[in-house]
């Protein structure tokens, strides 16, 4: 309200202001009452305020003694830190283990032959960089002797000139280490893999005792290897280690490409004698037995045909009795029939699948050559350079161990031994046969025999008077259509979503939508092949790294795939020339290898350049070794570490010559004693095992002579912490109440929460919960009292930390219990009484606090509402009285005239 200015009326010289001011004085009594009710309002209000941030305080400490990883925070202690660190993560539980550290992982490096200066050039070609493509796979021991595996120890192994050697196997992982350890021994035994048996062949020439192989300490090792035995021959071959049953998962099939699926539709299309068709969906299957089960379940099945795993091949029987064929086929947008052997001619009623594994370390020639294989599979006939001949049948072979296999053990008409050895190239990518003779008296002749094309497709035929044939990389398939566009972009990122565009060589163009939903190589295959307008084929390319688009409309132009607006193109590699191919055709390929191109200027510098430009997942270098002779190589480092980031090179003829200085290998950690049955080893591509054990997390220092011991221990300063924290939060509330609620005797004053309801209700609900007992007699710990925690003077709380101490440790689980039990824990009960009280929209504090707001707001609007009328009511009283002096100043104007003209008529008289 304005300032009343000092006014005094001029004719009636009351004082106006002072009037106004005291009738104005009285008449706003009731808003110094509002003022006065508004003032305590807003200090509840406030005191509430501070109440209910002292109670969030306290909710944060309640939530972590409610929280179950409160109480089972482990502290871990590890006998050998400087072998590897060790954490605990969620899941964790107190225990021991034993742990060693086998093996670092460790990144390929690879540096190709020496050159005189830096600036030398090496000739015009390509070089391809690949992390795929090997014709070995070696399988994990877990996977041996229907699944049970091969426990890990130390055999013995006798060659047949009598001397011995100890193999070590207790870091054994694949099949392939048993082969190298054995090969790498000092004595006369080679060791090689066929099928699902392992074959122990002595190269001393000697007789005077037993080919033997036997345990040591007691072990199982060979016997699991099926090696075990003693034979008067030259040759053991191990009994069968490979099972594959029901347990197997889709991922291992097809060398590892695995099925794509339909999702949401059917995968296989079954067609049984009777003419009826089985439409049959995997969406759900994960091993064979589940493939299995979902055929011999199928709608419309009935027992109508049986489906079996027999000897690592599924086996179908048509039960109809009908008069046609039975037959299987994918259907669209799968390759279930082909990953699972079953595209193939039945036999009557029955119809039995193609190999599902190739062997312990091979790969199925179906997957060679980009997925061509053998077109025709056959005789060849072998002739090694002494003019010794041979014919090996391969109709039959499946894998390429099969073949390698029969070559070096073929013998002539008069059983004599062939001298040619098969092996795999040292890249791994392509095969090598060697004849070993030393003789030239003939030439070296591999040749196909009755049609088949075994020879010609493996790039093994020659005729010539030479000592070696390499059939150079034979391309095996590693990218199928079930290869996830989740890593399949450059440098191992994922493909983006987004369009791209493709213009044949006709001119006609089609834009191709990459969106969430396609996941695969096959869905990016099958939106190029229904996109209409163009006349293009896609489908996985012949090198086995990816897939190609070919161009069919015959046009005059080059067909061109073209961004639009993002990036989906680079990430699946298509942005490549189109080059003719030799069907005539224009080829646009995607392949996961990199291709670099090297002109003939290109010097070795240049050359590092261009493959660190190259997208790869690799860089390069030119290093100087200091040598004296040709010091400067190109050095080639894997950026992933790991087996996953190993690298095969193939430099078309350029004599780069690359060597790999380190393997690309995982890291292998051991759980488990190595004299232990139990025991087992775990890979990881870099030094961190993030769930070696159940919420253990391993990260690898150095190798490991021996196991360590890692025990996890309950973690109480972490229990104790929070319980002291509690209580230190809840004494701070305590105060805090107490101050907003004290009467002050010596002055009379209040507090704004004297007496105040809601506290004394906040109070006694707390109080309830902190005294509450649960649980029945003679349970150890059924209140806080039992963990120490008591009630003192003003309703504080203190801690007896040696009794807390001492509880929890003879009773873990029940001081768990006490604050964490889902029902009843004192943890659990007081966060729902804070936020019962807290909540930010039904809290009742907050409610309590809102609403004393709304009733403060209410009264202010009111105040300002009565100061308004009274401002106008001062504006009246000072206009009214404002009027009455001017009446009055009237009065007196008209009162002086008045006597003016009686003075005058008086004087007129008295004159």
């Amino acid at each position: 309200m304005s300032t009343i200015q000092s006014t005094t009326g001029l004719a009636s010289g009351i004082d106006i202001g002072a009037l106004v001011k005291a009738i104005i004085g009285v008449e706003h009594k009731p808003i110094d009452q509002l003022e006065t009710r508004l003032k305590d309002i807003q200090a509840q209000q406030t005191a509430l305020s501070n109440i209910q941030a002292s109670l969030l305080s306290l909710t944060t400490s309640a939530v972590s003694l409610q929280s179950s990883s409160t109480f089972k925070a482990l502290t871990v202690q590890n006998s050998s830190p400087s072998q590897f660190s060790v954490t605990t993560q969620s899941g964790a539980t107190a225990s021991t283990y034993a742990l060693q550290s086998v093996r670092l992982a460790s990144t390929n490096q690879s540096l190709s032959r020496g050159y005189a200066t830096a600036t030398q050039t090496v000739g015009a070609g390509q070089i391809v960089i690949s992390s795929g493509g090997d014709l070995n796979r070696p399988l994990r021991l877990e996977l041996l002797n229907d699944g049970v595996g091969v426990q890990r120890g130390q055999i013995k192994i006798t060659d047949r000139s009598g001397t011995s050697a100890s193999i070590d196997l207790r870091n054994a992982v694949t099949i392939d280490d048993v082969v190298t350890a054995i090969n790498s021994s000092s004595i006369g035994v080679a060791a090689s893999t066929l099928g699902g048996r392992l074959t122990l062949t002595d190269t001393t020439g000697s007789t005077a005792t037993n080919l033997q192989v036997a345990e040591i300490g007691g072990g199982t090792t060979a016997a699991n290897l099926g090696i075990l035995g003693s034979v008067s021959a030259d040759s053991l071959t191990g009994s069968d280690i490979l099972t594959v049953n029901s347990d197997f998962t889709l991922g291992l099939l097809d060398d590892g490409n695995g099925i794509r699926r339909s999702t949401g539709s059917s995968d296989l299309v079954l067609t049984l004698k009777d003419g009826s068709i089985l439409a049959v969906n995997l969406d759900d299957a994960a091993t064979l037995g589940n493939v299995v089960s979902t055929i011999n379940s199928a709608t419309g099945n009935e027992g109508k045909l049986t489906a079996e795993l027999v000897d690592g091949r599924l086996k179908l029987t048509d039960n109809t009795g009908g008069g046609g064929s039975l037959s299987v086929a994918s259907a669209p947008g799968s390759n279930a029939a082909t990953v699972l052997g079953l595209d193939v001619a039945a036999s009557g009623n029955e119809l039995t699948g193609n190999r599902l594994i190739a062997g312990l370390d091979s790969v199925l020639l179906r997957n060679l050559r980009g997925g061509q294989g053998i077109a025709t599979r056959g005789e060849i006939s072998l002739t090694d350079r002494t003019g010794t001949t041979a014919t090996i049948d391969l109709s039959a072979a499946e894998s390429l161990d099969e073949v390698l296999s029969a070559i070096n053990s073929a013998t002539s008409v008069g059983d004599v031994k062939l001298q040619l050895t098969a092996r795999l190239n040292d890249n791994g990518t392509g095969i090598v046969i060697e004849d070993t003779s030393g003789a030239t008296a003939s030439d070296l002749v591999i040749a196909d025999v009755g049609g088949g094309t075994v020879a010609a497709d493996l790039g093994i035929a020659v005729s010539a008077s030479q000592t070696t044939v390499s059939s150079g990389n034979l391309y095996h398939r590693y990218i199928g259509e079930s290869q996830s566009l989740a890593n399949y972009g450059p440098k191992g990122t994922s493909v983006p979503t987004g369009s791209f565009r493709i213009t044949d060589s006709a001119g006609n163009q089609a834009v191709i939508n990459i969106t969430s939903s396609v996941k695969t190589i096959g869905d990016v295959i099958d939106r190029i092949n229904a996109a209409s307008g163009i006349q293009v084929t896609a489908k996985l390319n012949s090198t086995g790294d990816g897939f190609e688009i070919v161009d069919d409309a015959g046009g005059a132009g080059t067909p061109v795939v073209s961004e639009i607006g993002g990036t989906t193109a680079a990430g699946l590699r298509l942005l490549n020339s189109a080059a003719l191919g030799g069907d005539g055709k224009y080829h646009i390929d995607s392949r996961m290898s990199t291709v670099i191109t090297i002109e003939a200027t290109d010097t070795l510098t240049q050359i590092s350049t261009k493959l660190n430009s190259a997208g790869g997942m690799f860089r390069s270098s030119v290093v100087n070794t200091g040598s004296p002779l040709n010091p400067f190589r190109l050095s080639v480092t894997s950026t992933v570490s790991g087996a996953a980031g190993s690298l095969k090179f193939d430099d078309g003829g350029l004599g780069l010559n690359f060597a790999t200085q380190t393997p690309g290998e995982d890291a292998v950690l051991r759980v488990g004693n190595a004299s232990s049955p139990s025991s087992y080893l775990v890979t990881s591509n870099t030094n961190t095992f993030s769930n070696a054990v159940s919420g253990i997390s391993v990260s690898l220092l150095q190798t490991g002579d021996s196991v360590a011991s890692v025990t996890t221990t309950q973690d109480t300063s972490k229990i104790q912490s929070a319980i002291s924290n509690f209580v230190s939060l809840y004494n701070s509330y305590v105060d805090t109440a107490a101050t907003l609620s004290k009467y002050d005797t010596a002055t009379s004053t209040r507090a704004a929460l004297q007496g105040s309801g809601t506290l004394l209700r906040i109070q006694q609900r707390f109080s309830d919960l902190i005294n509450r007992v649960r649980g029945g007699q003679g349970d150890p710990v059924r209140s806080l009292a039992d963990v120490g925690v008591t009630v003192t003077s003003g309703g504080k709380l203190t801690v007896d930390s040696t009794r807390l101490a001492n509880t929890l440790q003879s009773n873990p689980e029940e001081v768990t219990s006490l604050f964490t039990d889902a029902e009843n824990g004192f943890g659990v009960k007081f966060l729902d009484a804070l936020t019962n009280l807290n909540d930010s929209t039904k809290g009742s504090l907050t409610v309590e606090i809102n609403g004393l707001g709304t009733v403060a707001d209410s009264m202010t609007s009111r105040i300002a509402d009565l100061e308004s009328l009274l401002e106008t009511r001062q504006d009246f009283l000072l206009r009214q009285f404002q009027r009455m002096d001017n009446a009055i100043a009237q009065l007196q104007t008209q009162q002086d005239a008045i006597k003016a003209m009686f003075d005058a008529v008086t004087n007129s008289s008295e004159n």
